[in-house]
């Protein structure tokens, strides 16, 4: 039984051996204190050395077992929705008449819709939307309008109506609710609804220098970073004309080799910013002046957008990331079914220094005394050797069971 179990034993590890022999590097990640999932950040420095697409990451356990994950892109993309509630100016609940609630748009943004929070009631009523810039001059944005109350079974406490209209600014709003000589219904709060964008991070790459040189109707700026790193927000801070639109080329730039990237607009806007996908370690901007004086550039800040994978990692066990294969195809995990309910706000894990993988072994070029296929066919036939151990011992275990009733 013991040489059973340390037959599968050593079938696994000569496997997981096998599995990351293609992978040039390595990076520990940090310790993981509790069972759950963890977002673990891909630095632009692991960027580098994997594959544009990602598809040569894999997530290994202390026992080098792959361990299966989600990019963090395939997270679904859930605009978060935020409630803003208007101050309150007046309320005023009058039984047999009317109850008035006005509320206070303190920027006069214009708005078309308007949420109320009322507690529940299966009472029916009619009001009146009304706007004010002064609180004294009303105007009608909309008149009868049903105030139905909620179903019987509802479990809520406190329900929403939402109004639609014309879109306006008024800084005061009125609700005017005709109780219709019945007790008041009860409003509680009035607002909007902001979408709030996922806004994407990034990471800014230390140590990026510049310099320009202005000839004829052309500025060219030279940026050069500390390595090869993937490149996709360049910020520039400008000065000189006040007023300005310049077109820009950007190249990156490989030895002799010049690579168009883009073209762009540069302007007098508060903000210049730039986005682009390469990797590079040298970029070039061309910015075009025609009969203009050059722009001054004072400053240049180079981002990596932040890339992660998420995973199910569990306490106690030490994880590590294997890259490096440009053959590599990206895993196909079942995970990436269940990513829905996967948080978004997940703890951040970073990856260590980057190492050489110490299993790896680069492919060797076909000997004639010993082709390729040769070695595969050798390892084929380990493998089967091992395969009919197991088999026979498992014979044997049947024949003692046998001998022994």
């Amino acid at each position: 039984m013991y040489k059973f179990s340390f037959t599968l034993v050593l079938i696994t590890c000569t496997c997981c051996l096998f599995a990351q022999q293609t992978f040039k590097f390595k990076s520990a990640i940090e310790k993981v204190d509790s069972t759950a999932f963890y977002r673990i950040g891909l630095s632009p420095a692991l960027l580098t050395k994997s594959d544009p697409g990602l598809s040569d990451i894999r997530l290994i356990d202390g026992n080098g077992k792959m361990v299966s994950f989600i990019y963090g892109n395939q997270l679904p993309v859930k605009n978060e929705r935020r409630f803003m509630e208007f101050a309150q100016v007046k309320n005023i609940k009058q039984a047999d008449s009317l109850t008035t609630f006005i509320v206070e748009n303190k920027v006069s943004r214009t708005i078309n819709q308007l949420s109320l929070r009322l507690r529940n009631t299966s009472a029916e009523r009619l009001f009146t939307l009304s706007g004010s810039d002064d609180l004294s001059d009303w105007y009608a944005i909309k008149e009868n309008v049903p105030l139905s109350g909620v179903s019987d079974n509802t479990h809520m406490e406190i329900y929403e109506l939402v109004i639609n209209f014309p879109a306006n600014s008024y800084r005061y709003l009125k609700i005017t609710v005709n109780n219709r000589r019945k007790e008041p219904v009860n409003i509680l709060q009035a607002g909007v609804y902001q979408t709030q964008p996922i806004t994407p991070l990034y990471t800014e790459l230390i140590g990026t220098n510049f310099h320009q040189r202005d000839s004829g109707k052309l500025s060219k700026v030279i940026i050069q970073l500390n390595e090869v790193y993937p490149v996709n927000k360049i910020s520039l801070t400008i000065t000189g004309s006040k007023y300005f639109k310049r077109s820009v080329s950007i190249y990156a730039l490989t030895g002799k080799q010049r690579d168009f990237i883009a073209d762009t607009l540069l302007s007098s806007a508060p903000t210049n910013d730039i986005f682009i996908t390469t990797i590079a370690k040298t970029i070039e901007l061309v910015i075009s002046n025609d009969d203009n004086p050059p722009l001054s550039i004072k400053a240049i800040e180079a981002f990596s957008l932040n890339q992660s994978i998420i995973g199910y990692l569990n306490k106690g066990q030490r994880y590590s990331l294997l890259f490096g294969d440009s053959l590599a195809v990206a895993p196909n995990y079942d995970l990436k079914f269940f990513a829905d309910s996967v948080e978004r706000n997940l703890v951040l894990l970073k990856t260590g220094n980057i190492g050489a993988n110490p299993l790896y072994s680069p492919k060797i070029k076909a000997d004639p005394l010993f082709p390729v296929w040769s070695i595969w066919v050798g390892i084929a036939l380990v493998l089967a050797v091992l395969g009919l151990l197991t088999y026979r011992m498992v014979k044997e275990i049947d024949k003692k069971k046998v001998r022994y009733k």
